[in-house]
């Protein structure tokens, strides 16, 4: 009961915390508003209400949903949007990001097969997809309901939609990728996000009479994205999440209060939606960056985890590692040890080597050695007994392969049912 009790308080909390972030964002996005589509040109509630439908299960859903559209209607009104039109916005909202959250759930239900980037590729098309049909309604919408709009105005809304979405949702479809296991960044990727970050916060406040070359206003954008991908290829995904949250808020707040590169090139809601397309861009360019290298960082860590286990599995059997020069005189031992308890210099060449094999298997390993030196390719394996500083011979295990530069490589270990004594 005590469980159930703590799970509703959880529930309510979320759904508070949920209300009080939908209402600031809306607040900030509203302050937007292109006065000839009646649309905001960025809205991050699409992304929050993604997020959190893409983290529920199916039958959560009308919570969130109609929290959502009576929100979005409420902040309307109090904003001075006319009722039809704030009452239209809140459902395409839902109509929208709903059948986007549908979509990802069933790439997590049925694509197994998908890695995460291709998750991406999906889920990037399909808010691509979904923000130009929302668009095309939304301008539909308003001409049915009388407003002078022009069918170009759908790229107002289609850029809102898609910004809010790819700007917020990843925070939260992340922690889903991970099953809720947070990858924080070390000590390094942190120092260099405090170095990148307050660049980018120089880049975008700087008053828009400081910037009237065009040349500069260039070099500041293109230097602020190649930052950014550069944190995207360095951090984890959270610390990545947060950092596009930030610069969205960001670019567009400096934009609209008439800061940064955009406003000195373009006026009013053109200069806004610029600003939009540029974080479009850097958010889509840097998720598919983050998740490639996420991939690739996820191998390394398996590789080596493999790795690990092998030489746990082979630390028991002594394996020896040496190169044969190529004409069959000095060997090279490594590590630079013991070779199964004798000194390397009692093995500095394959004369030696050969009056420790038993004198059965000597014809063995220059049989070996012949053929491995005429493959590049394919190791040769073999089997001989060496005698041993116990005056016993142990069976051990022979791998030759013909080295590029030094002869032949290869590598000794005991047989599994032969153990050292």
């Amino acid at each position: 009961m005590d469980t159930r009790r703590i799970s509703r308080h959880y529930g309510l909390l979320h759904w508070l915390i949920f209300i009080a972030v939908y209402f600031l964002l809306a607040t900030i996005s509203l302050e937007t508003r292109d006065p000839w589509s009646l649309s905001s040109t960025v809205w991050l509630p699409a992304g929050l209400l993604l997020g959190v439908l893409c983290t529920h299960h199916l039958v959560q859903w009308p919570m969130w949903a109609i929290s959502a559209g009576v929100l979005h209607f409420s902040v309307s009104l109090l904003h001075d949007r006319p009722w039809d039109i704030a009452l239209a916005f809140a459902l395409l909202d839902l109509v929208i990001i709903c059948p986007l959250a549908l979509i990802w759930n069933g790439l997590q239900r049925y694509s197994n097969g998908l890695s995460h980037p291709e998750e991406l590729l999906l889920l990037l098309a399909s808010v691509y997809l979904a923000s130009a049909i929302g668009g095309l309604l939304n301008d539909l919408t308003l001409k049915t309901l009388g407003y002078p709009t022009r069918i170009s105005h759908f790229i107002s809304w289609g850029i809102s939609n898609a910004t809010g979405c790819l700007a917020i949702a990843p925070l939260f479809i992340i922690h889903r990728l991970n099953r809720g296991r947070w990858q924080w960044p070390t000590h390094q990727q942190v120092h260099l996000a405090a170095w990148i970050f307050p660049l980018a916060i120089a880049v975008f406040f700087l008053p828009s009479s400081w910037l009237t070359n065009e040349l500069l206003n260039n070099a500041l954008l293109y230097s602020v994205l190649a930052l950014s991908l550069l944190l995207s290829a360095l951090l984890p995904l959270l610390p990545l999440a947060l950092y596009f949250i930030l610069l969205t808020l960001l670019v567009s707040l400096a934009t609209i209060y008439d800061y940064g590169p955009f406003r000195p090139a373009l006026a009013g809601m053109q200069a806004v939606e610029a600003s939009q397309l540029y974080l479009l861009m850097i958010i889509s360019l840097g998720l598919l960056v983050a998740t490639r290298e996420q991939r690739h960082r996820s191998q390394r860590q398996q590789t080596q985890q493999q790795q690990l286990l092998l030489n746990a599995l082979l630390q028991t059997r002594h394996p020896t590692f040496f190169h044969l020069s190529e004409d069959a005189g000095p060997l090279d031992w490594q590590p630079q040890g013991t070779v199964f308890g004798m000194p390397p210099r009692q093995l500095a060449n394959l004369t030696l080597l050969l009056a420790h094999v038993h004198p059965d298997d000597r014809e063995v390993l220059k049989a070996l050695l012949r053929t491995a030196s005429e493959s590049r390719v394919t190791p040769q394996y073999g089997s001989l007994r060496l005698l041993l500083p116990d005056a016993h011979y142990h069976h051990v295990e022979c791998h030759l392969l013909c080295h590029p530069q030094q002869g032949v490589a290869g590598v000794f270990a005991l047989a599994k049912a032969d153990p050292l004594y």
